[in-house]
């Protein structure tokens, strides 16, 4: 019977192969882009399979009903390893394992009598099974095909928990964005099982719904943040960063205010003899803090740091003051040598000090 819901479901099974063949078609294609294909071309068998239960077309390919489980029962294992990239940096995180392939190889076992019957009897099983129920045997096959997909998101929800603070959480759509996204496949999941062993009518049709909805959700996000995952990669780079870090309790707002201002109104950077150690003390840090929070916060280290403000001020000097002699305002602004000066003033503007002012003056 044809009605909006199974017209959804069927250009959501559509929709979905489609994601897969643009995943095959790639050029240079990697481990983690054919997992993408093989995830969408098991959703799309899975929609179609529900589309032609639905209407009714199931009578004229009999032989397809029920061929989706085998490979919903791998989906799990591929959503494992798609998020491994994430959480897993060793090497052999992708390597290819045979027992990922047991509860597929189960399912099979205990649905080769049905694939091996007629059409007939196929059909004749599908009409009694839709007033009597489900049996026990089947049931308990569909439950070993979606158990790896709760597996799957424990996994990821785990890990979330272990690596992203509530924080970034919170401010992070990307992130919110992946938990929705498993989220919603769990649920989808949950609700089949429960639908399932309570003889539930249309348990099927409201599965499908909800992935379709995922799906066409997913297709609006690829159009959106084309760089979604490589989003999410470096955030969580970042979070196991912090994990490691010496700056756990640490108020990182303060410590970028009490460095503006010993920059700004200060200006120890004019201290010739500045140093990690002695700036440390002033931010009543130590050392590896304070060297974790230049390189991880301000995307500079301590020479580097020093520097800016030195060339700042050096340039604002050149400006205003244009009568000045240049190795006058090097040794003002705390560089200990003509040679460190220039230097340092080519690297971080492009040009000589001297170029820089005849610029100025042009």
């Amino acid at each position: 019977m044809w009605n909006l819901t199974t017209g959804l479901i069927g250009f959501s099974a559509g929709l979905s192969l489609l994601f897969a063949w643009g995943e095959f078609i790639r050029k240079n294609t990697k481990g983690q882009t054919q997992i993408q294909g093989l995830l969408f071309l098991f959703a799309s068998l899975f929609q179609a399979h529900t589309f032609l239960t639905a209407t009714g077309l199931y009578q004229f390919f009999p032989h397809l009903y029920l061929i989706h489980l085998p490979f919903t029962a791998c989906i799990g294992a591929l959503l494992k390893r798609y998020f491994s990239e994430l959480w897993d940096e060793s090497p052999n995180r992708n390597q290819f394992s045979y027992w990922e392939l047991a509860p597929a190889a189960v399912v099979m076992v205990f649905l080769l009598p049905f694939y091996l019957s007629s059409g007939e009897e196929k059909i004749a099983l599908h009409s009694k099974y839709q007033i009597e129920g489900v049996p026990l045997k089947f049931q308990i096959t569909i439950l070993i095909a979606v158990s790896p997909i709760f597996y799957a998101a424990f996994y990821v929800f785990s890990n979330m928990v272990k690596y992203i603070r509530v924080e970034r959480f919170k401010n992070s759509a990307h992130i919110r964005l992946v938990g929705i996204v498993v989220g919603i496949g769990a649920f989808s999941s949950l609700v089949g099982v429960y639908t399932l062993f309570f003889h539930q009518r249309h348990g099927l049709e409201l599965v499908s719904t909800l992935i379709a909805f995922l799906l066409i959700g997913i297709y609006l996000l690829r159009q959106k943040s084309p760089e979604l995952w490589g989003e999410v990669q470096k955030i969580v780079i970042e979070e196991k960063k912090y994990q490691t870090s010496q700056l756990g309790g640490i108020n990182l707002e303060s410590l970028h205010n009490q460095l503006k201002y010993l920059m700004d109104v200060e200006r120890i950077y004019r201290d010739e003899s500045i140093n990690l150690e002695k700036l440390a003390i002033e931010m009543k840090l130590s050392e590896h803090q304070l060297s974790e929070y230049l390189n991880l916060h301000q995307k500079k280290n301590f020479f580097n740091l020093i520097n800016f403000y030195r060339i700042k001020e050096a340039k604002e000097l050149f400006a205003s003051h244009p009568e000045r002699n240049i190795l006058t305002i090097a040794y003002d602004v705390g560089f200990p040598s003509k040679s460190t000066f220039y230097d340092a003033f080519k690297r971080e503007v492009g040009t000589s000090p001297s170029e820089f002012r005849k610029s100025l003056k042009s």
